[in-house]
């Protein structure tokens, strides 16, 4: 918008903060509100989530946690977010909080929906002759033995190439893939799988430094992995996810150690 000059931020995930910093680089005040403790509380652990947050705030912007938002204000255009008693002057408002699937047209068609489309793992529907794709399907994960629901770009794109080469008959199970990759300045964020229930991470590098990898174990097996200015990590972590490897987290702690012996 021509003149704007204040942009606010609703949610500090990915999307959030990305906003963000794309905002700050075109010389606009910015600010990031998050109704949780911290930004990227729910998908990254801490390691990641300073590096991230500090390359936002590094740049004047501001963060502000455990902020939910109440209300907009404002005459015809937003001027202002209000959350509780604050508020926070605004010419811009990017809302970046998640998704809730719109199944109002599939349920109308009578395919079962719980937390998006269900689909199964050749992405069909309850109805065998209707195929789904996208942020909208929750699909079984043998992976990690559960059903998923993926707001992932990457995702979205191979589940629709997965469904044409049902049609084709030219595949196997379909695969959710979870992927996101985050530019943040000069910080490039990387991340494969899912952490949820992790009980282990193994960091690899030194945050210190700006390049690092973190791998989320579970049961000994590996769940997720998160590169931060280390695409070789992030590639390798990649790979293994795929194969279900089992690598050595004291090897993958050890610097020295060629990631391609283990």
């Amino acid at each position: 918008m021509a003149g704007a000059r204040r942009l606010v931020v609703v949610g500090g995930g990915y999307i959030g903060l990305e906003a963000a910093a794309c905002a700050r680089q075109l010389g606009l005040e910015a600010t990031v509100l998050e109704m949780a403790d911290r930004p990227m509380a729910r998908v990254v652990a801490p390691e990641s989530r300073r590096s991230t947050c500090s390359a936002t705030s590094a740049r004047a912007c501001r963060c502000t946690a455990t902020l939910p938002v109440t209300a907009f204000a404002g005459e015809g255009r937003v001027a202002a977010v209000r959350c509780g008693e604050r508020e926070f002057p605004a010419d811009l408002v990017v809302v970046g909080v998640g998704i809730l699937p719109d199944v109002t047209l599939a349920a109308a068609a009578g395919l079962r929906c719980d937390n998006g489309v269900w689909v199964d793992e050749q992405c069909r529907t309850s109805d065998p002759n209707v195929y789904a794709a996208g942020d909208c399907t929750n699909h079984p994960s043998a992976r990690y033995g559960r059903r998923v629901r993926l707001e992932s770009v990457d995702n979205a794109g191979r589940a629709g190439e997965d469904c044409g080469a049902q049609h084709l008959r030219q595949a196997g199970q379909a695969r959710a893939r979870a992927v996101v990759l985050v530019g943040q300045y000069d910080v490039k964020l990387a991340d494969r799988g899912l952490s949820e229930g992790y009980d282990q991470t193994v960091l690899r590098g030194d945050p210190g430094t700006g390049s690092f990898a973190l791998y989320y174990f579970a049961g000994g097996e590996l769940l997720a992995v998160d590169s931060v200015n280390s695409m070789r990590d992030f590639m390798n972590g990649k790979k293994w996810l795929a194969e279900r490897k089992r690598p050595d987290p004291a090897l993958l702690a050890d610097p020295t150690v060629d990631l391609k012996t283990i």
